[in-house]
């Protein structure tokens, strides 16, 4: 047997990837590879960083474990640079994320079926949701039970936490308890992918535990340098592997979950994309205008509030005894600081009584960090406020025909002036929720964007210096009927055109969901193998 032939190349061991490779492994007669760039997440020091909820401090700053992709601003937001980390290991970006767990709001899945995606409605998806779904509080309308994938709430929340909670309601917001439930709006504790303090991310639910499986190999630390196609039907990968190149064959089809970045660079240096890709001398044999086009994320911006009682996360003398302990309380009982996700409560809420459903989605940090890479040394929190729907779409390029060159990602943040007015909305609101009784006892002054910043022009001159991303960008293969002419994949998720190729993540997406992209990215994982398993369907 060839050992370099499969029935089917699963590229990309992301929330998707890991996903497709276990279900479609479950047939003992399909050979299926998995491959990802990155390393394993079952090595040394990585198996015990991607077991802490709180690990993924020492694992973004590195590029061994993060893509560090950057998006390039445009005048929207004085043409900063802003970071864009994205996982590079098993796992993906659910390795080292915050493990929210929160689907979209139903009527974004709508949304997606009356664009022309047959299928894809909230009635199609919720089953898939369901289905792999295992939440402690036990199975009803809305959840499953008995699933891969552990959804319950915090261990332990700070009670800084609980008070930001209490202080959307002494503000006049509703209390929800599953934002995946009933409604979508209002505020609480949030639900996660953990499993009693432990991070629950796609490897460990999906892929860990079929392994061994005699039909499954994955290759990790392996660099796919393009799909290989004769005529129109994708036939295998070339693979850089250990300084080497190798060929390996699909005998069915390739399945590129890799995500809204590397996905469609892929599939560019592949020569499947926009006519410029001749501009770095790559033979355009599959012409898609799309590919890299339609790229969406949540622009967010931050008000940060000191807190003079120490209840918040931060490494300082007057928590010494505290972080002291962290590891055996989390070693003995997985509870306390290294069992915290940082982003344990938020809500959303609509900026208009004419809306169908919330615009702004904010999450509340326990802790001041700056950015993803540092333990915050100053105790205070972050109150991020997003916007679930921006007006603007981006895109991503090529720079070269390398494949280890990082393409350039143009977000178009904020050069629709919609979304400026949908912050400066947001940050009022933050801004009354947090002079409320129950938040105001704990907290001290305004460090961002500062008292000083109050009247519009002020409040617009702080939004664009300092919005940032909140790293759930979609939408650059995007899926759509053959009548949209920027359409990548049809609803099946087969490239347009192509045969034995489909793409299956977040880059998917024609729209961006009322929420983080984990989740959606796992059900659009269970979703495309239904098509390859039950193609009649």
């Amino acid at each position: 047997m060839n050992p370099r032939a499969f029935d089917t190349i699963v590229i990309g061991a992301g929330a998707a990837g890991c996903v497709v490779a276990n279900r479609l492994s479950a047939d003992p007669k399909r050979r299926v590879a998995l491959i990802e760039a990155g390393t394993s997440d079952r090595r040394f020091p990585l198996s015990l960083k991607t077991t802490l909820p709180i690990g993924n401090i020492f694992l973004l700053p590195h590029a061994r474990t993060n893509w560090q992709f950057e998006f390039r601003g445009g005048p929207g937001v004085n043409h900063r640079a802003i970071p864009c980390p994205r996982g590079k290991l098993l796992g993906g970006c659910t390795s080292v994320n915050g493990t929210v767990y929160i689907r979209g709001h139903p009527l974004d899945y709508d949304e997606w079926a009356a664009l022309g995606n047959t299928g894809w409605g909230w009635a199609d998806v919720l089953p898939f949701y369901k289905r792999h779904e295992h939440r402690d509080r036990g199975a009803d309308a809305w959840h499953g039970r008995g699933g891969e994938l552990h959804v319950q709430k915090p261990r332990e929340s700070n009670p800084l936490a609980h008070a930001f909670v209490q202080a959307a309601a002494e503000a006049g917001f509703d209390r929800n308890d599953d934002f995946n439930g009933a409604q979508q709006d209002g505020f609480g504790i949030f639900d996660l992918n953990q499993r009693d303090g432990v991070r629950w991310s796609a490897s460990r639910a999906f892929l860990h535990p079929v392994m061994q499986r005699p039909n499954l190999t994955v290759f990790d630390d392996t660099l796919v340098e393009r799909i290989r196609l004769q005529g129109h039907r994708a036939v295998g990968v070339t693979v850089r592997r250990g300084g080497q190149r190798v060929e390996l064959d699909a005998g069915t089809e390739v399945v590129l979950c890799g995500g809204t970045v590397n996905s469609p660079q892929l599939l560019m240096l592949s020569g499947i994309g926009p006519a410029s890709l001749r501009a770095h001398g790559i033979e355009v044999v599959h012409e898609r205008p799309g590919v890299g086009a339609n790229l969406q994320d949540h622009p967010t911006v931050s008000l940060a509030m000191t807190n003079p009682g120490a209840e918040s996360y931060a490494m300082s003398w007057r928590t010494a005894p505290r972080v002291a302990l962290a590891p055996l309380r989390y070693a003995l009982g997985r509870r306390g600081m290294l069992a915290s996700n940082a982003a344990e409560a938020g809500g959303f809420i609509r900026t208009r009584p004419d809306l169908d459903r919330p615009d702004v989605q904010y999450t509340f940090m326990v802790g001041m960090k700056d950015n993803p890479r540092t333990l915050p040394r100053r105790h205070g929190y972050f109150l991020h406020m997003a916007v679930l729907r921006p007006a603007t779409r981006g895109r991503l390029e090529l720079v070269s025909s390398d494949p280890a060159a990082k393409p350039v990602l143009r977000p178009e943040f904020l050069e629709d002036p919609r979304d400026v007015r949908t912050l400066i909305h947001a940050m009022r609101e933050a801004r009354r929720i947090v002079a409320q009784p129950a938040l105001r006892r704990l907290s001290g002054d305004e460090l961002l964007p500062g008292r000083a910043v109050e009247d519009d022009a002020a409040l617009e001159r702080y939004i664009r210096d300092k919005v940032a991303t909140t790293y759930h960008p979609v939408g650059t293969c995007k899926m759509g009927p053959p009548s949209d002419p920027l359409a990548v994949v049809d609803p099946q998720l087969r490239v347009h055109g192509l045969d034995g190729l489909r793409v299956a993540d977040a880059s998917i997406m024609p729209n961006l969901i009322g929420g983080n992209t984990s989740a959606p990215s796992m059900m659009i994982g269970e979703r495309v193998t239904q098509f390859i398993l039950e193609p009649a369907r």
